[in-house]
């Protein structure tokens, strides 16, 4: 039985391919915002790798310390026990907050950072080996939705006392963001990051190369359905139904909720990777595209709300790439 938030699927859902001589490359892996996170840097300089991993963990300690739900000194654990809201937020929580809101208006809810009372239900479901009832779920679903919230330059107020938020969906991408926006301020010329389910890259490698990146098999943990090569500043983010889920009555129920439902989406999807330069937009698109499958999700595409490109691998195995993809990944 596996919690949807907190514990880390060791099955990485990306792998990404070497290239250069191994004394090229300096790495630092360490458990972080509930993922286990490596930073990859192409450097020969030992002293001048490990002042810059202990400056990426720094990075990220601050922003956990804010965004971790179960983290009781943090900005969203103080807003979700609150009847109303809070305010005196964070600048980076409140611009976080604001590209969350402004996802799910798009995306019509697909994605929506409300769900936290249905990721607790689930997970306190797989605990104790039972299906939701319900009326657990009629009563969760009243307290669900994005239009419950009010967000100010400075504070983030709600109508439901017993709405709850998770920046699980999205606060890895703005975290990968934020290290990569640091690393490009350094003297080092190229890297990656990679936070399982995330990656960005930034510079080159020293050959000159890009990099490459194979997309994980949803069927096969140990085979990959293609590689796709990324540039500088950008950002790979999956959403799989195979990451995290909870164990039922020996049948198994992932983490990636339908908000109108709050079930598993069942969208016909096994996998969407999204490629943008942002990586919390990147991260809660792959959520929602997910969500709203296929046929919906090449629509929002094609509307060009925003620029991103994606992957989409279906139940069946069939692999889809969108145009802007078509020279950088193969099968």
């Amino acid at each position: 039985m596996k919690k949807f938030a907190g514990i880390f699927a060791l099955l990485l859902l990306l792998m990404p391919l070497g290239g250069c001589a191994p004394q090229d490359s300096r790495s630092s892996t360490f458990y972080m915002m509930d993922t286990l996170i490596t930073v990859t840097l192409y450097t020969r300089n030992a002293e001048q790798a490990e002042a810059v991993f202990d400056e990426c963990r720094a990075i990220l300690t601050e922003l956990d310390s804010l965004w971790a739900r179960q983290n009781a000194a943090s900005e969203i654990y103080r807003l979700n026990m609150s009847s109303t809201g809070a305010d005196d937020l964070d600048a980076r929580t409140v611009a976080l907050l604001q590209t969350a809101l402004q996802i799910s208006e798009a995306t019509d809810g697909a994605f929506d950072i409300t769900v936290a009372p249905l990721v607790e239900l689930w997970n306190t479901c797989g605990e104790e080996n039972r299906l939701p009832t319900t009326e657990e779920m009629t009563v969760l679903l009243a307290s669900v939705g994005s239009e419950k919230l009010a967000l100010s330059e400075t504070s983030l107020l709600k109508n439901d006392p017993n709405t709850k938020i998770d920046l699980g969906g999205i606060g890895k991408g703005a975290a990968i963001s934020a290290l990569i926006d640091h690393l490009e301020n350094t003297d080092i010329q190229g890297g990656l990051v990679s936070f399982g389910s995330n990656v960005a890259v930034f510079g080159k490698k020293p050959n000159g190369e890009d990099f490459h990146i194979a997309l994980r098999d949803p069927k096969d943990a140990d085979a990959s359905v293609g590689v796709l090569r990324l540039t500088g500043g950008e950002v790979l983010s999956v959403s799989g139904d195979y990451e995290r889920y909870v164990t039922i009555n020996g049948a198994r129920y992932h983490h990636i909720l339908d908000p109108s439902t709050g079930y598993p989406s069942d969208s016909g999807l096994a996998s969407v990777a999204v490629v943008t330069s942002d990586g919390a937009v990147a991260d809660a698109l792959s959520t929602a595209l997910f969500v709203m499958g296929q046929a919906r999700a090449m629509e929002f595409y094609h509307s060009n709300v925003y620029d991103f490109e994606a992957i989409f691998i279906g139940s069946d195995g069939m692999v889809t790439v969108t145009d802007g993809l078509t020279n950088s990944f193969s099968q």
